[in-house]
């Protein structure tokens, strides 16, 4: 089996996202190792100046689960050569394309100085709940529709601009999932519950493996067979 390492700059989204991925690759095409450095509510300005105050903040996640350890960027940089990294914008600001920049061009600069081989990707979020009661909401409208449109025109422009092939669409799949089976797949309005974070562990699989069906699927507990068959049929008929 091939394997491949994806290393995750991100926040409480990218948490979510590599929540099952690693369990799930391993009967898919190939495996998947994810490392995710996490600090809530991370924007992409708050990494870059993470870089220039030489700080430690990042907890660190090996195939979705905590070390306990917290390091700084440079260190997961330095660890191993990363065949891929990610990058995302805060949720709040995921539908806003002027605060990607000038940050993610200054972020992608300083990892090619450690990673000059590594693949950029783009991980796409999703959108909040409708009902949730948030300030953060209201730049959207506190709609859940104009929040996903506003996060498609943003990371469009993003993947154009910076030439970026790759993208993991969680966000067009809590979408389509929520215009599918109902409004159910977030935690607390912004966070995915457990259904949630399969779904794009499914897309995130999917999105390294041509969208080719996994062999034998990663049942969680809490979950059933079938049930999980009809998410991953979801996800390839999403990712088409």
């Amino acid at each position: 089996m091939k394997k491949i390492s994806v290393l995750m700059i991100g926040n409480s989204f990218s948490v979510d996202a590599a929540r099952y991925t690693h369990q799930l690759s391993l009967n898919s095409g190939a495996e998947i190792e994810v490392g995710v450095l996490y600090v809530g509510g991370c924007s992409l300005k708050q990494h870059v100046d993470f870089i220039k105050e030489g700080s430690s903040p990042y907890e660190w996640f090996i195939n979705g689960e905590s070390t306990g350890k917290y390091i700084a960027l440079k260190d997961a940089l330095k660890m191993k050569e990363w065949d891929y990294i990610t990058l995302q914008q805060v949720s709040v600001f995921s539908g806003l394309v002027d605060t990607f920049y000038p940050y993610i061009k200054e972020l992608m600069a300083y990892v090619e100085q450690y990673q000059p081989n590594a693949t950029f990707v783009l991980h796409k979020t999703w959108p909040y709940q409708n009902g949730f009661n948030n300030e953060n909401f209201a730049h959207y409208g506190y709609d859940r529709k104009t929040m996903y449109e506003c996060i498609n025109k943003a990371y469009d422009y993003v993947q154009k601009d910076l030439n970026i092939k790759i993208v993991i669409r969680s966000g067009d799949i809590i979408e389509s999932a929520i215009e599918k089976y109902g409004e159910h797949f977030h935690k607390d309005g912004f966070h995915l519950n457990e259904e949630g974070r399969y779904l794009v562990a499914l897309g995130f699989v999917h999105t390294f493996n041509n969208n080719e069906p996994i062999k034998e699927l990663y049942i969680p507990d809490g979950f059933n067979k079938d049930q999980c068959e009809n998410y991953e049929n979801f996800v390839v008929e999403t990712l088409k």
